[in-house]
């Protein structure tokens, strides 16, 4: 029979459903990130850990790559787990042993917490666009491999993401009530998700665009809307609050400069990797598929088109928050996979409100039970290829890498003192060997003979094609004259066929897709002895 009116879902049922989403992600998001640990395997934790564990003389962090609010936030939760420990006089001790693998975990942590509040925190972004939206928002968020995988390491990505939310919630409450304490809320939350990671900074142009839609909405001019007073406490209070956060971006001018100068010819000109590459045929044939999964990315498409004709308030502020987002990634010439987490939450907003729009439709048709729950059964085998997906990776991450596989059989085969030759990245980067303590050196690999002469008794070979940039492995010559010249030793291959799909451009040895092709994380490593 049909409806003219279609009820809401209980409170109460709603409220059950979301604790249900937000423990699912937990879990999703804290299982494995004990991964590779003693050993440190994801690019770029080190920049932020060390640094939270080094403000002990002065608050500088003396890098403006990232800025440093993140590196606060995880220095407060070391020393708070430290006075806990009972270490007041120098934090730092509760983490010296076993190569600070325990402010790692730590770190990891609070990165997977702040990951896990995130779904909450979309709800509540998308609860102006009706209950449906924010439970499919939720469940869209809680579920995404791409922020399940980052949310469980000691980055900035995760955090960001958070905060950017939290900014993005205010502006959909902007567009409606127009509030001064939304605004000031909207603008504090940017700054700190900007003070996390400069790219979060796209949420400032939801601001505007959220102020002026409202506005619009309420029959005001775009004259009256700039020189409405709110904006500009919102923009003033984000930058407040970003100095505040990451005072040395300004403070340590000239290290700023020179960092951005190091960033800038990266954005501009890449790295010569002729695995990876940039643009929109690149972002929509593969960073995108292979972020979100061919369901959900199908779903953003299809959403997307519908925003364009949509008339709910809110979407024309979220695509242009989402255009803020990838127009970037499509300028510069490094596009890490991992950057697409900052127009997901845009995404998942959108495609809350498409499919509360698809239910009040089923409800002229339907009763309304019957439209939520067909509704909610479509999303639901949408998301199942992210949910296997998640499962995957967090079984893979829970094995055993290659690289802590071949550290362990070295120091049990190979004499402490020893030299190993390996081939070496462009950049002089080793991220694909095993991470040797000092007691043992990695030597450039040359001819056998000349090995042999200058007393090295090992080779090592680090590969995997699908980011040969970093693990190029061995070249066929090397490879025959290995084959005469010494006995292999040691065989590690994770891969159980060649499907498994990982971003090229990143020396991180996980796959983002078709993750069950692999059968742990790590490069192949193939140990020789000469003889």
């Amino acid at each position: 029979m049909a409806v003219s009116a279609r009820p809401d879902i209980d409170v109460k049922v709603r409220l059950v459903l979301l604790g249900a989403l937000t423990l699912l992600s937990g879990y999703l998001r804290f299982t494995a990130t004990s991964f590779g640990l003693p050993d440190k395997f994801r690019p770029d934790e080190e920049l932020v850990v060390l640094r939270a564990l080094d403000f002990t003389q002065d608050w500088n962090p003396h890098f403006a790559i990232y800025p440093a609010a993140q590196m606060y936030l995880d220095h407060a939760v070391l020393r708070g787990y430290a006075m806990l420990s009972g270490n007041d006089s120098d934090f730092r001790l509760s983490f010296s042993a076993n190569r600070g693998t325990l402010a790692y975990l730590v770190a990891r942590r609070t990165s997977a917490v702040l990951g896990t509040v995130t779904v909450p925190a979309i709800y509540l972004a998308a609860l102006p666009l009706g209950p449906d939206a924010a439970l499919a928002s939720a469940a869209i968020m809680a579920l995404s491999t791409l922020h399940v995988r980052e949310s469980k390491f000691a980055t900035t990505d995760s955090a960001a993401v958070f905060w950017l939310v939290l900014s993005l919630a205010m502006v959909m409450r902007m567009i409606r009530a127009g509030r001064g304490r939304d605004y000031l809320l909207a603008g504090f939350f940017a700054g700190v998700a900007t003070a996390t990671k400069y790219s979060a900074g796209a949420v400032l142009f939801a601001i505007i665009a959220g102020h002026l839609e409202g506005r619009v909405r309420e029959g005001r001019s775009v004259r009256e809307s700039i020189t409405d007073p709110r904006i500009y406490l919102a923009g003033v209070t984000a930058l407040i609050v970003f100095l505040g956060l990451s005072p040395y971006v300004i403070l340590d001018w000239d290290q700023t400069v020179r960092d951005f100068a190091y960033q800038r010819q990266y954005f501009l000109n890449g790295v010569p990797n002729p695995l990876a590459s940039y643009g929109w045929t690149w972002m929509l044939l593969h960073a995108a598929p292979d972020s979100y999964g061919y369901a959900l990315m199908f779903l953003f498409l299809i959403v997307l088109a519908w925003a364009f004709l949509s008339q709910k308030p809110g979407t024309p502020t979220l695509l242009v928050f989402i255009a803020a987002c990838v127009i970037p990634l499509l300028l510069s010439r490094w596009l890490f996979y991992r950057y697409l987490l900052f127009p997901l939450p845009g995404l998942a907003l959108l495609a809350g409100a498409f499919l509360s729009d698809l239910v009040e439709s089923a409800g002229h048709r339907l009763d309304s039970t019957s439209a939520r729950a067909s509704v909610f059964a479509g999303l639901a085998l949408l998301l199942s290829p992210s949910a296997l997906s998640d499962l995957e990776l967090n079984n893979l991450l829970s094995r055993d890498d290659t690289r802590t596989i071949a550290r362990k059989w070295i120091e049990a085969n190979i004499p402490s003192g020893s030299s190993i030759a390996v081939t070496v990245p462009p950049d002089a980067m080793p991220y694909g060997k095993p991470q040797l303590s000092r007691n043992y050196r990695y030597v450039p690999m040359q001819s056998l003979d000349l090995l042999r002469r200058q007393g090295v008794g090992w080779v090592l070979s680090d590969s995997l094609p699908a980011i040969a940039y970093w693990s190029k492995g061995m070249s066929s010559g090397e490879l025959v004259a290995l084959e005469f010249g010494a006995t292999e030793m040691l065989d590690i291959d994770p891969r159980t066929g060649s499907a498994a799909r990982y971003d090229p451009a990143d020396a991180y040895y996980a796959p983002i897709a078709n993750i069950s092709a692999s059968e742990r994380p790590g490069p192949r490593i193939r140990i020789w002895k000469l003889k």
